[in-house]
């Protein structure tokens, strides 16, 4: 990343990663406006048990997937070059195979055991939606309850019967659809980083937009034919077997594009020893992020709290994350493949280049991002999610900590690329803190608790990242562009905040799916008026590094006249 490339220069690490970014945001749009109407549809159709069961299922399925990756997956874009170097196209290949075997017989083994301990945990979450009827019902008995009260108790005891009687008769095609949400997600996620590590973003976006969009779809058409529970599992299903056909065929294409040999054709023999100690740590961060992640808080939460509160647990942390995710939609997938390749050239000064130009671009999206999230908020909930806006204290609370995070990712990407493993696991022991965390806030402040006690753990992480990798590697965080942008994101905030006294509200309490969408008209201009604000403080601050101006200015982009004035 030193040096802008001149005009008649191959495709280059700064071109690619660029180029790499371009497709990520190109294809943004749609994303998020799928994304958006489906929730709405979502959210508002089923009840808050569905939805509780539902993020049980799934979050079964993914922390299942999380525990047999074995941390080979994200392994696999650190490595796969350096084999194709070594042994070529063929080498690759076999990696591959060996990859997906192993994946697949630890995930029957898996969902053989799942498949045996189905009974009880239907049994189980059955009885405990049997007390809280009980519960309700006393309610009704004691009287006391206004006419809109006595109604809201009626509908949750027939909701939460529902609920039982899905669970009850459906326990096999639940854990049939968990089964193959697992086998079909291993070999998914096997061609994904595949085509991650070689910067196939154009194919990977157009998969994970063609996923993106047709699993809400689907979704979305079996909830208003009346689907419920096993409708959504059947679009979950029917839309990875489509995205794993179009990975297969993608990867194929750029498999015939590596180089068919390379020097003798043979693996170095420390790769195996190597690649293995790469994912023991890789999988260490998963399970430790797993302890602060979604699945957790969900599972944390159904031990003690009823389905309607982990609905609304759930909620809040996916509304943050999602959210978080369409921000990093230029990012996706193109770090650990950029520095990795820097770091191959054994440049230290250039690996510590790339950090300084990652850090400042993502604090460029990802800071005001959050802000201007977390101050909307409230109105987004009140519009588009009507059921859900107790959770938005827990939303504000996830969006500091994912938003955080996220914000201080670099370090662990270098320290990780380099295999200063010490760090990360120093890092990684530190989300344990989640556990007694959780365990002493949950009782004083609920569901806030929870939110608190993940929050704090996965900033702390973070936070020792940075340090090791000032300590170890020179890396240093920009600060002086930190502060431009903080800045501009408080003069933002400011902005939008007068907005929402002068804007209109947000839709009715009776309103339909349809007006909600509608709503999102004056929160979107509202939003956009206040990404004008933030261009416009950052071009008076002093805006992008130069550096960075001129490689992005570089790329034969769409508008870059505009582009260009703006930066």
């Amino acid at each position: 990343m030193t040096g802008a490339p001149t005009a008649g220069e191959p495709r280059t690490l700064s071109r690619q990663f660029l180029s790499a970014t371009l497709w990520n945001t190109l294809l943004f749009p749609a994303r998020l406006l799928v994304g958006l109407v489906a929730s709405v549809i979502y959210y508002q159709k089923l009840s808050l048990d569905q939805v509780g069961v539902l993020f049980l299922l799934t979050s079964l399925a993914t922390t299942i997937g999380l525990y047999a990756d074995l941390g080979i997956e994200r392994t696999l874009p650190r490595f796969l070059p350096e084999v194709e170097r070594d042994a070529g196209r063929a080498g690759v290949q076999r990696l591959m195979a060996r990859v997906i075997r192993l994946k697949l017989v630890v995930l029957l083994v898996l969902t053989a055991g799942l498949a045996a301990f189905a009974g009880p945990i239907a049994r189980g979450l059955a009885a405990d939606e049997r007390k809280e009827i009980a519960a309700l019902e006393a309610r009704q008995a004691d009287g006391g309850l206004s006419g809109s009260e006595a109604g809201d108790v009626e509908k949750r005891i027939a909701a939460k019967r529902a609920v039982i009687g899905e669970i009850e008769t459906r326990a096999g095609l639940f854990v049939g659809a968990v089964a193959l949400l697992l086998l079909l997600g291993a070999v998914f996620d096997v061609y994904m980083q595949f085509l991650t590590a070689y910067l196939k973003q154009r194919s990977w976006n157009l998969i994970t937009l063609a996923s993106t969009l047709l699993q809400p779809l689907l979704v979305s058409a079996f909830i208003l034919a009346g689907g419920r529970i096993a409708g959504v599992l059947l679009g979950l299903v029917l839309a990875p077997f489509v995205s794993v056909l179009l990975a297969r065929w993608q990867v194929g294409r750029a498999t015939r594009e590596l180089t068919p040999t390379a020097g003798a054709a043979t693996e170095d023999p420390s790769l195996p020893r190597r690649f293995t100690r790469f994912a023991a740590v890789n999988y260490l961060m998963q399970v430790t992020t797993w302890m602060y992640d979604l699945q957790f808080v969900v599972f944390l939460s159904a031990a003690t709290l009823s389905l309607g509160d982990v609905a609304l647990l759930g909620f809040g942390y996916k509304f943050a994350k999602d959210f978080l995710g369409y921000v990093w939609t230029p990012l996706t997938g193109v770090m650990t493949p950029l520095l990795s390749r820097v770091h191959v050239r054994n440049e230290p000064k250039a690996l510590r280049e790339a950090h300084a130009a990652l850090t400042r671009l993502i604090w460029l999206l990802v800071l005001p991002a959050g802000v201007g999230l977390a101050i909307l908020t409230p109105r987004i909930v009140a519009t588009l999610y009507p059921k859900y806006t107790g959770a938005t204290t827990l939303i504000a609370i996830f969006i500091v900590s994912t938003f955080g995070e996220s914000l201080l990712s670099v370090p662990h990407n270098v320290l990780m690329v380099t295999e200063r493993y010490r760090a990360i696991v120093l890092s990684r022991l530190l989300a344990l803190a989640s556990i007694p965390l959780v365990y002493f806030l949950l009782p004083r402040y609920g569901l806030v608790g929870v939110a608190l006690g993940v929050g704090m753990a996965r900033l702390a992480a973070r936070l020792v990242t940075v340090v090791q990798g000032t300590r170890e590697l020179g890396l240093t965080l920009p600060a002086g562009f930190g502060l431009r942008v903080a800045a501009a994101s408080a003069g933002m905030a400011a902005a939008l905040l007068v907005g929402l006294h002068v804007w209109p509200g947000a839709a009715g309490a009776d309103a339909g799916i349809a007006e909600r969408s509608a709503a999102l008209a004056p929160l979107a201009a509202l939003a956009l008026a206040g990404v004008i604000v933030y261009v416009l403080l950052i071009r008076l601050t002093g805006g992008l590094d130069e550096a960075e101006r001129r490689r992005l200015l570089d790329m034969r982009l769409p508008f870059r006249p505009l582009l260009a004035r703006l930066l």
